[in-house]
């Protein structure tokens, strides 16, 4: 597993890990029932605190990507990743239209945006 933070970012570390694990479930780089590094391993490699690995892989299991079987470790869930690609750009789509009417623009603007984009 491939893992990098900056302590400089605006995005907190525990989402940055958790953003780069969740990419590579999906990605099947990390195969489902792969027991992932401890909480520990993790932080010493990253050189940060404990704190932000456990948000990250306590918010990986809520989200269903990860489960934990008690004493042995954190592993990965098999999923179906369409229905999951699919609701995470949803999610991702909604946040990125909040912002553009908070911003001011109607939604002919946004449509115009949308198309150069595409």
């Amino acid at each position: 597993m491939q893992l990098t933070v900056s302590p400089k970012s605006e995005t907190p570390l525990y989402e940055q890990l958790y953003k780069q694990i969740a990419a590579q479930i999906l990605a099947h780089k990390i195969e489902a029932n792969h027991c992932l590094p401890s909480i520990r391993v993790v932080a010493r490699e990253l050189q940060i605190s404990v704190i932000p690995v456990k948000a990250a892989y306590d918010k990986l299991e809520t989200d269903g990507y990860i489960y934990t079987v008690p004493g042995k470790g954190c592993f990965v869930k098999e999923m179906r990743t369409d229905n999951r690609k699919a609701a995470l750009a949803e999610q991702k789509l909604k946040e990125a239209l909040e912002y553009c009417k908070g911003i001011g623009l109607n939604d002919e603007e946004i449509r115009e945006i949308t198309n150069k984009i595409l």
